[in-house]
């Protein structure tokens, strides 16, 4: 818990799994750079949430770490670097949340319109088969 910034904190405490996304900068066979470190770890973060998902639990995923801490903490050896976290549990009653979080949990999350950031021939084109913005 000590590894995450006071704003996780305040409500992680609760969950009864925390973890953090830990990557190697470089591959273990040859000691070369690994360019796909931080994809690979993205990857297994989705994975395992999904994984989580179809056994009935939720998890939050986290960028909100103090990563000197958690290298501290668990004496992470050179080259691995600690860059996320994961609450991992049963989802919580949202009414017993404290009114800070409340209010937070319910709001909207917008999203980007896909136009926004799919792509197509040049940066900031919009790929051709995405549909119209809507006026």
């Amino acid at each position: 818990l000590a590894c995450l910034v006071s704003g996780n904190q305040a409500w992680a405490q609760h969950a009864p799994v925390l973890a953090l996304g830990i990557f190697h900068a470089t591959f273990q066979r040859n000691g070369q750079p690994n360019p796909t470190a931080m994809h690979d770890l993205g990857l297994a973060s989705a994975n395992l949430t999904l994984e989580a998902t179809v056994r009935g639990l939720s998890v939050h995923q986290m960028a909100g770490i103090l990563p000197d801490k958690a290298r501290e903490f668990y004496a992470l050896p050179d080259g691995y670097e600690a860059l996320t976290a994961l609450a991992i549990g049963y989802q919580g009653d949202p009414q017993q949340f404290p009114d800070s979080l409340k209010g937070r949990d319910a709001a909207r999350r917008p999203r980007k319109a896909l136009r926004e950031f799919v792509f197509g021939g040049a940066w900031g084109s919009a790929a051709a088969f995405l549909p119209e913005a809507p006026h």
